[in-house]
């Protein structure tokens, strides 16, 4: 993490990207595959995409997860749960994931991530890293799509 800003009354730290690892909190990642019923009759799921909190953050500050919220999935996302996406919203959620594209390619974008008030004010700010957010949009368009073709459901994780 970096810091940037005068002395204050309030701290300012920034993700760092190049950081190796998972994020300190109040950094999120998530993540996304696909879910189907197995030849013996039982769920299965794999991981197809990581999100990293570059992206995570992308997804909540942009409001890709609260239009998403508002499709009749199985959960809500940003509780850190795995949410279902049933196969007969996967083509609305290509959809959002497709517009979120369109409406962030080439602006520089920066997000509060969380704040923290002891044991000192801190406020914890993500700046987007654009390429790297695009690819993950472009990954997950490519999950729902893949996922409604195969006649699978999806999961997402935030």
């Amino acid at each position: 993490m970096a810091e940037a800003g005068p002395a204050s009354a309030m701290r300012t730290v920034y993700l760092d990207p190049e950081a190796e690892g998972p994020p300190p909190p109040p950094f999120r990642t998530g993540d996304a595959g696909h879910v189907w019923v197995g030849g013996d009759g039982g769920i299965e799921s794999d991981l197809r995409v990581h999100l990293s909190a570059n992206s995570t953050h992308a997804l909540i500050g942009h409001g890709v997860v609260e239009e998403l919220n508002r499709l009749p999935l199985d959960g809500c996302l940003g509780e850190g749960l795995q949410v279902l996406l049933p196969p007969a919203v996967l083509d609305a959620a290509r959809a959002v994931f497709s517009r979120a594209d369109r409406r962030t390619y080439g602006g520089s974008w920066e997000f509060v991530a969380g704040v923290s008030e002891e044991p000192e004010a801190v406020e914890y700010r993500v700046r987007v890293h654009n390429r790297e957010y695009q690819a993950t949009l472009a990954r997950l368009t490519y999950l729902m799509s893949t996922a409604s073709r195969e006649g699978r459901a999806a999961w997402i994780r935030i």
